[in-house]
């Protein structure tokens, strides 16, 4: 019997607007002449305790703003059939996200939406990724070979999306190469390989 076809989201980064939010909190919090953090993921200790306590700010998940192009993808491949399930990590020292992510899914999805928050994404089936981490897209498709990853194309990891097989970078200028991979990855039988990209 085939699995069914499952495309996973992530939450941060490809639905909702992590990085927008955590930029504006932290602004008011710099030092004169203190320059921007450019790499959130590889931040300073000192920025990153910034941050630590901007997220445990009661209701700041909730918050989050949408990233429409990746409700654009979405919405694409629930046209094509694949049922649409969220895929987001846990912050283990903050309960709290665990709930507020769920809140904001319950709010901005449709209602019969799968919510799965858990510590390891590689360990989740799925015949799609969308998510903007290279390091949880890495550890995906190492489970996932045959596996479409998507992912919103940032500076951080234009490189990886750009270079990896079955990996499709994204813009709002390329959602119908989205589109056609999509189909591609529904309509691969169960074993055989996937090319996109």
């Amino acid at each position: 019997m085939d699995k069914p076809l499952i495309a996973l989201f992530d939450m941060d980064g490809t639905l909702a607007d992590y990085t927008k939010a955590i930029n504006e909190d932290l602004e008011p919090l710099k030092g004169p002449g203190e320059p921007d953090c450019k790499d959130l993921w590889n931040a300073p200790e000192h920025i990153k305790k910034r941050m630590d306590l901007i997220k445990r700010k009661p209701g700041w998940w909730e918050a989050l703003d949408r990233i429409e192009v990746g409700f654009k993808v979405m919405q694409i491949a629930q046209n094509l059939g694949f049922e649409i399930r969220v895929l987001t990590k846990g912050p283990g020292s903050k309960s709290r996200a665990w709930m507020e992510k769920v809140e904001w899914c319950k709010e901005h999805l449709q209602p019969n939406t799968q919510i799965t928050i858990t510590e390891d994404k590689g360990s989740v089936y799925g015949r799609v990724l969308v998510d903007d981490s290279v390091e949880f897209m890495t550890e995906w498709k190492k489970n996932r070979p045959r596996g479409l990853g998507l992912m919103p194309l940032y500076d951080y990891n234009e490189d990886y999306a750009q270079k990896t097989k079955n990996v499709t970078p994204y813009t709002e200028d390329n959602l119908h190469e989205v589109e056609k991979h999509l189909k591609e990855a529904k309509d691969r039988k169960e074993g055989e390989s996937l090319n996109v990209g």
